[in-house]
């Protein structure tokens, strides 16, 4: 009786030992699978970013294009009038030291 005791006790041991590579391996493969899942989800992340950027930028050139014409037409009428330039420059500085002496006047 006692080695049948014995003999059942090395048997559930064996099962648990069993039950513990299975579960150690199954482990190992959902460990596996969530890393490809979340590097798939990475990647898709990372083009999803690249297009909405690439978008915003086809949208934003024809502006960023037409600031560009502007400033290059600015620059140009400012060095042919200076003078001009120089009498506007000064209008903006009166306008904001006018803006900021009223607002420090009100409160």
């Amino acid at each position: 009786m006692g080695m049948n005791f014995l003999n059942r006790g090395k048997d559930a041991e064996g099962m648990l030992a069993e039950q513990i590579q299975s579960l150690q391996d199954e482990l190992r493969a959902l460990r596996k699978q969530a890393s490809k899942r979340g590097s798939q989800s990475y990647n898709d992340a990372r083009e999803s970013a690249a297009d909405l950027v690439e978008d915003i930028r086809d949208s934003l050139a024809p502006a960023v294009d037409q600031l560009r014409r502007q400033a290059r037409h600015a620059g140009t009428t400012a060095r042919e009038n200076p003078t001009a330039t120089a009498a506007v420059g000064l209008l903006a500085l009166g306008l904001v030291a006018a803006f900021f002496a009223t607002r420090s006047s009100s409160r």
